[in-house]
């Protein structure tokens, strides 16, 4: 059996010395009980999980201790857990890094904000924890991945190619909760704030088509600092980067960039790995990639070879990588807003497909 939370504050070297390969946490690793006790000396700190529904509410902190778990992933300001409660209930948790000044009162009213919210392309939230020291967001488990290991992992002999139809419908997918977070979170600066194909969570239906669900939304107004900024997707926007304050238009820039890493089939050079085993990537901005390509003749060659023979989207390519160079305009103000992107996307999709059979197209500028 495995532990789901151990001691945090233990040194660097403990937290990874009882994980095997798998990213399985070791029962060497238990976490400390009278660290989540009463007795804990944190007048602030939640003493259970809060739910934001009480229907919700099956299963309680000592519960979410004792479950199996496993590493899904590990961020730069958190890592989330696949935790498998005793009775068979399996959930994700998130714990959240660098955020130990908040207060509970502003976690909190946070976190309760996020919880309302209801959207098919939003993972959910069902609970929270609040202490000093840790801060918990345990979130509904979607069991088939993310958008970067579809797009990118185990390419090669065997893979099975994600068609140019499923790309458009998961994007699609992608702007609807963007554009709800957009219209729902209006008092925010940044309403997600971190837009990233790791950050794409896939779920298949009965019929095996997917679908996706934006996760890591909203955390935007918690992070202290501009060294935290740095580590999440609104921090590689152009306006950051020149000291400006960050706008709603920092999310619309990095969806641009997932769109074009949809379409190209291209890592963008922050997410590369060696660890991952993507070969194809980008080291500078991947819109400056496209631009450049784009510039200097169209060509097929900004396109993922796995789509390329998909010649009646080829249209569909051309404006989609159109509509993905004015969201990643170096001018915030020149980027479309999110409902105008959603709109453009519903309507390429319902287009008549043409058959083009010459892509050196000059609609692309």
């Amino acid at each position: 059996m495995f532990i789901l939370f151990r001691y945090f504050r233990r040194s660097k070297r403990m937290e990874t010395q009882g994980e095997d390969k798998q990213g399985n946490i070791s029962i060497e690793n238990v976490v400390k009980r009278s660290y989540w006790s009463k007795s804990t000396e944190d007048p602030e700190k939640t003493l259970d999980l809060i739910f934001f529904e009480k229907d919700m509410s099956v299963f309680d902190m000592d519960d979410l201790l004792r479950a199996s778990a496993e590493v899904l992933g590990k961020g730069k300001l958190s890592t989330t857990y696949k935790a498998i409660l005793e009775s068979g209930s399996v959930v994700a948790v998130k714990r959240l890094k660098e955020m130990n000044s908040l207060s509970k009162k502003e976690f909190t009213q946070l976190v309760q904000l996020l919880g309302k919210l209801k959207h098919e392309n939003l993972v959910e939230m069902l609970s929270f924890y609040y202490s000093k020291e840790e801060k918990l967001i345990v979130y509904e488990y979607v069991p088939q991945g993310d958008l970067f290991g579809l797009l990118h992992e185990n390419r090669g002999i065997g893979r099975q190619p994600l068609n140019w139809t499923a790309r458009i419908s998961l994007i699609k997918d992608v702007a609807k909760g963007l554009n709800f977070l957009h219209q729902s979170l209006q008092s925010h600066k940044v309403p997600h704030g971190n837009i990233r194909s790791k950050n794409v969570l896939i779920q298949q239906d009965q019929s095996k088509n997917y679908h996706s669900k934006l996760t890591d939304y909203g955390f935007f107004p918690l992070l202290p600092s501009k060294e935290s900024l740095r580590k999440i997707a609104v921090g590689k926007s152009p306006e950051f980067s020149q000291g400006k304050k960050l706008t709603r238009k920092a999310d619309i820039y990095c969806f641009g960039i997932l769109l074009l890493e949809v379409i190209t089939g291209k890592v963008p050079g922050e997410l590369f790995s060696p660890e991952n085993g993507v070969t194809s990537y980008v080291d500078d901005d991947l819109s400056e990639w496209v631009r450049t390509v784009v510039n200097n003749d169209w060509s097929t060659d900004i396109l993922d070879m796995e789509i390329l023979a998909q010649k009646e989207g080829y249209d569909e390519m051309l404006k989609l990588t159109e509509l993905a160079l004015q969201c990643t305009d170096e001018a915030p103000e020149k980027r479309p807003k999110m409902s105008e992107v959603l709109r453009r996307i519903e309507e390429i999709e319902l287009e008549p497909k043409n058959l083009v059979t010459d892509v050196e197209d000059d609609s692309v500028s």
